[in-house]
């Protein structure tokens, strides 16, 4: 089954059950596409512009960028969407960046307009900048133009076919970009207007990886408003199973992860809103157990991944 066939179908089985309330910033933004008129269809060609009079606050960029990368692909669309979510949350920018290997034509600039009122539809107060580069090497290029950018954020396409913003070109920029990216691959997308209610997850081995993932998901959390999981891999062998603690407000569940940790997480993406994982720049040779799962969550978490670090 194709991805076209996989949304429709997802889409019209989730239309059909009750709303949900949202109890977070995070999932107010999200039921924004989730909730009472459906969610935006990412394969329609014509998107909806921003409501007359509504003009984006100049105020929702000085604080940060979001860039994404884009192309024509079902899974960049949605991508957009959590970037425009990340955005609106943060009070951020967001930067909309196409790679055409030849600059003829005008279904690039077309492309970004499309994109542009696709944000406005949803969150017409962020600001909405783009880019159309032309060269032989996406990732190289995305790279470049996200050096100042606060989070970076593509969709990795899962399936036979690869997109130019696709699979190898989300691998080389998570693996790459020295900041926070943010790689999303959504089997079955949408979720269902319960997803915002579900908490971050990040997993501790005693790494400085780790911790960097568990700052990164504690922050993230006091934006979102919603709940962190902490599964361990080492520890005291605390009864941390039932340990609830607060941290600087944060809600965090502690839990022990038992067998292999890679396939723990991969079971505890479909529960999750997004998996935290720090960056290990050569796990093979570092010794944590936690090194393969940079390289293996985003190609198989059942919901969008943070690397961090």
């Amino acid at each position: 089954m194709n991805d076209l066939n996989q949304f429709r179908i997802g889409t019209t089985a989730r239309r059909g059950g009750g709303r949900a309330q949202p109890h977070n910033r995070f999932g107010a933004a999200i039921n924004r596409y989730l909730g009472a008129s459906g969610y935006p269809d990412p394969y329609a060609v014509v998107m909806a512009r921003p409501e007359a009079g509504r003009r984006p606050s100049p105020l929702a960029a000085t604080g940060g960028t979001v860039l994404v990368g884009v192309d024509d692909s079902a899974i960049s669309c949605v991508a957009l969407d959590h970037a425009a979510i990340e955005a609106d949350l943060h009070g951020w920018g967001i930067r909309l960046v196409t790679v055409r290997r030849t600059g003829a034509g005008d279904a690039g600039a077309e492309l970004l307009e499309r994109l542009t009122d696709r944000v406005h539809a949803s969150a017409p107060q962020v600001v909405v900048s783009s880019r159309l580069a032309t060269g032989a090497h996406p990732a190289q290029i995305l790279l470049a133009q996200a050096a100042d950018a606060d989070l970076v954020v593509v969709g990795h396409r899962h399936g036979a076919t690869v997109s130019a913003i696709g699979r190898s070109v989300a691998d080389r920029v998570g693996r790459a970009h020295p900041g926070p990216v943010l790689v999303v691959r959504m089997p079955g997308w949408p979720a269902g207007p319960e997803f915002g209610s579900r908490p971050l997850v990040a997993a501790v081995d005693g790494s400085t990886p780790s911790q960097a993932a568990v700052d990164f998901a504690l922050a993230e959390a006091r934006v979102r408003g919603c709940d962190v999981t902490l599964l361990h891999i080492v520890g005291d062998r605390m009864d941390l199973a039932r340990r609830l603690e607060s941290r600087d407000g944060v809600p965090v569940r502690h839990r022990i992860l038992s067998g292999d940790p890679v396939n723990a997480l991969i079971e505890e993406s479909k529960r999750a809103a997004a998996v935290v994982v720090g960056r290990h720049r050569h796990s093979m040779i570092s010794g944590s157990l936690l090194g393969p799962a940079a390289h293996v969550l985003p190609v198989r978490a059942f919901c969008p991944v943070f690397l961090a670090g």
